[in-house]
């Protein structure tokens, strides 16, 4: 029996790195103890956030950048390195209220909200990972302005999957109502 030999050139894997920068803003709630608001009107009327008509208590805007350093010989461009860079912004509310009791249905309705903003972070998370893996597995192209531009339009087509994933995420809990994220209610 013959047994035959083969020998495989595996490409060098590029040298991938995923850096999280994860920034908290916060805005001011006037205390509705000391006005004839509720919490949930305080909220509303203090939010600089918007969606369409509808005031948002909290958001997390996310963005991803991409840099490649490339190998280039005679014959090929191939990537010989990734970085991905993604910046999360998280906006809450914060509130210090003179009520014992209101300043604890805020501090229950913001902890629900910070876990929903969580885990559209974690969508940001999976894209920009996915963008590291997937761009390190790019063939070679005959030159650098190529390999270049099939890294750009795949990483922009895994950014606008994970948007979409964000959009259903909100959808399939109603923007975390599901989660949790309601504004409780005075207890009468």
């Amino acid at each position: 029996m013959a047994i035959g030999w083969g020998v495989f050139l595996l490409a060098a894997a590029a040298r991938g790195e995923v850096r999280e920068m994860l920034d908290y803003i916060y805005y001011d709630v006037p205390d509705p103890a000391l006005s004839d608001m509720t919490l949930a009107q305080s909220l509303d009327a203090a939010t600089p956030i918007e969606y369409g008509e509808r005031p948002l208590h909290g958001y997390n805007r996310w963005s991803i950048r991409w840099h490649l350093d490339f190998a280039e010989s005679e014959r090929e461009c191939s990537i010989e390195a990734i970085t991905v860079d993604l910046d999360t912004l998280m906006q809450l509310p914060q509130l210090k209220s003179s009520d014992a009791e209101v300043q604890a249905r805020f501090n229950e309705y913001i902890e629900h909200l910070q876990r929903h903003l969580v885990g559209h972070y974690v969508v940001a998370i999976q894209a920009a990972n996915k963008i590291e893996l997937k761009l390190g597995q790019l063939a070679p192209a005959e030159n650098c302005d190529a390999l270049q531009a099939r890294a750009d339009q795949l990483a922009e087509a895994i950014v606008q999957e994970h948007r979409d994933k964000a959009i259903a995420f909100d959808k399939m809990t109603d923007y975390g109502a599901q989660q949790g994220v309601v504004v409780p209610a005075a207890k009468d």
